[in-house]
């Protein structure tokens, strides 16, 4: 494995933790503040890191067991995410709006982005893996290069969704529970390909 292959690699992996950022700016548009926000690039740079590391650390041993399941656990944390979303929509609706009780609001927490930042990483583990196995150059560059890309276009993600999150208010946290069952979906899609 050469840059190249790690920069294409790092893409590959950033995908997901980008589709989940536009999914967190439109949907927690309302609650997200400067420093949540950038909580997602650095939280998500810094796990596609992490778990490579990890990963060629631990080596093959640890991949099979890992591999198995790492599917169905990442479209279980993202169908759950993604109900909670349609669960507190639905609560909204059956609200009568002359109530004096205030709506739920989506409130967007570092324990969902922790969630989200272990979940997208699954699979930057099983890379790690692989890097240990037949990487052509130091892993702690090839970490770098991943998390560096990772930021970068997660940041890029948070600009465009929190131009979603402004342009489509009204059904922005439909648009995010959507991109999260859609993550789900691709997830389980895998597990049997």
């Amino acid at each position: 494995m050469g840059i190249l292959d790690i920069v294409f690699i790092s893409i590959a992996l950033s995908i997901d933790a980008c589709a989940i950022t536009i999914a967190n700016c439109t949907t927690y548009s309302k609650t997200l503040n400067k420093k949540k926000e950038w909580a997602m690039p650095v939280l998500f740079a810094l796990f596609q890191g992490v778990m490579p590391l990890l990963g060629w650390l631990l080596g093959s041993t640890f991949a099979e067991h890992i591999s198995s399941f790492s599917g169905y656990l990442v479209a279980l944390v993202f169908f759950a995410l993604g109900s909670k979303i349609v669960f507190d929509n639905v609560k909204k609706c059956k609200k009568p709006e002359n109530s004096n009780v205030s709506c739920v609001k989506s409130v967007f927490s570092y324990k969902i982005l922790v969630l989200q930042a272990v979940a997208t990483s699954i699979d930057a583990l099983i890379v790690g893996v692989t890097m240990s196995m037949n990487l052509a150059f130091s892993c702690f560059y090839a970490v770098l290069i991943i998390a560096s890309i990772t930021f970068v276009l997660v940041t890029l993600s948070m600009l465009f969704g929190k131009f979603l999150g402004s342009k489509f208010s009204k059904e922005a946290e439909w648009i995010g529970a959507v991109i999260l069952f859609a993550i789900a979906v691709k997830s389980l899609i895998e597990c049997f390909i």
